[in-house]
């Protein structure tokens, strides 16, 4: 099941917070000068923007306030999601070899 299908803000969250730290954490290591691809350049630009970091902030705490009344589900998306980025991540490394 999906998080949309769940119908749940608990689970979608969930999914939200490992991606968008995940993106702040990448993009705050990404190599100077930008790639000269512009959307790449921009993707990074966007998620180390100041008012990006503020915003990855908003899920981190709605997960806190309402993942407890829903912890079984909300931990089985943030598995998922982490295993998914995970994937998502060595297929596009394994490309670069």
């Amino acid at each position: 099941m999906r998080p949309a299908q769940t119908r749940s803000y608990a689970a979608a969250l969930s999914v939200l917070v490992v991606a968008e730290w995940l993106y702040l954490d990448w993009a705050s290591r990404a190599p100077q000068p930008l790639p000269d691809n512009f959307v790449h350049a921009e993707w990074i630009r966007l998620h180390e923007h100041s008012d990006f970091r503020g915003f990855r902030r908003f899920p981190a705490r709605e997960s806190d306030r309402v993942a407890p009344r829903r912890a079984d589900l909300c931990r089985d998306f943030f598995r998922r999601a982490v295993a998914l980025e995970l994937s998502f991540f060595e297929a596009a490394y394994a490309e670069r070899t």
